[in-house]
């Protein structure tokens, strides 16, 4: 089943009024209503590194295992998260990181394996859960978030078994290794049983519903703040043309390729915008820490977060006209 032909002509005609002179108020509006309250957090995380050279792990910490699987379960088990297109969510993330993935590595292959991973990884799987929820949420609407779930989950997926499964391989690991972090990862973990609350329409007693509500509330700024709080120790040690790579690759072809995968899987509405915005989300930080538990280029990873996350301030800004 193809997505509505109205719907591109749509988008087209959309791109044709960004590009005109009128359309730069609504460029600045969407920059300064949706971005600026973003980038604006994770700049105040920036700075206060900066000042009081905070470390950002404790918070990340924090949110890898109660915050982002309180977030996780809050949203999903709400009864209309298994309402909508579930499976042609999830199979249009993981086609679009899997396609962009290969066309770096096939790209690169004649480099190292490890420059071949990191540079695969930077330009494949971007930071859907620190900066892309918030996105989704201020440029979407609320009601956008439980797409933007699903396809979260279906990215983080592919970051830990892509990402840990080559680099495991390229330093003699196992690949179980790379299964069992997949699978336990508390974000994962929470998913079982929000489906199951969902799909039975239950829901938990007042006390441990009020317990995980707040968690939930709290990962969005949390994750903000580690954000600017990494990128605050980042330096951009890497060449120029590499990161021009790995920034055209995150920023331009990835969202391209989602279009075009949602277009042919017939993914419309807030299901296919969710996980568009998403796809356009400058590289994961999870990218870096992967990159320095195996050893592999941390200093291009730092740098791809860093120079994606700049440049996405613009690229966002007009695709968000666009949705």
């Amino acid at each position: 089943m193809f997505a509505s032909a109205e719907y591109m002509d749509r988008l087209a005609g959309r791109w044709r009024d960004t590009v005109t002179l009128w359309a730069v108020p609504e460029l600045l509006r969407i920059f300064i209503d949706v971005l600026l309250p973003v980038f604006g957090v994770a700049g105040a995380g920036y700075a206060a590194a900066r000042i009081a050279k905070l470390d950002h792990r404790p918070l990340a910490t924090l949110a890898y295992w109660l915050l982002a699987p309180a977030f996780i379960y809050s949203v999903l088990s709400d009864p209309t998260a298994l309402d909508g297109p579930v499976v042609q969510m999830i199979a249009s993330s993981v086609i679009t990181v899997s396609i962009v993935w290969t066309l770096v590595w096939v790209a690169l292959r004649r480099e190292s394996g490890g420059r071949k991973i990191i540079d695969s990884m930077s330009s494949a799987m971007g930071n859907v859960g620190n900066l892309g929820f918030p996105v989704v949420l201020f440029g979407l609407g609320e009601a956008a978030l439980t797409a933007a779930a699903i396809h979260f989950l279906a990215v983080t997926t592919c970051i830990f078994g892509f990402g840990v499964t080559a680099s495991s391989r390229l330093r003699s690991g196992s690949s179980l290794t790379a299964l069992r972090r997949v699978v336990t990862t508390p974000a994962i973990l929470a998913v079982p049983a929000a489906f199951i609350m969902a799909g039975t329409e239950s829901t938990l007693p007042t006390a441990p519903d009020r317990f995980i509500g707040l968690l939930a509330e709290a990962m969005i700024p949390v994750m903000l703040l580690t954000l600017g709080i990494q990128l605050a120790s980042t330096r951009v040690a890497a060449g120029w043309s590499r990161l021009s790579l790995i920034t055209v690759a995150k920023l331009v072809v990835s969202p391209l390729v989602f279009l075009a995968v949602a277009f042919v899987i017939g993914l419309e509405g807030v299901a296919r915008d969710s996980g568009l915005v998403l796809a356009a989300m400058p590289t994961a930080v999870l990218v870096g820490l992967i990159g320095l538990e195996f050893d592999l280029e941390t200093e291009v990873a730092s740098a791809a977060i860093l120079v994606t996350s700049v440049v996405a301030m613009g690229s966002l800004s007009v695709l968000l006209t666009l949705v």
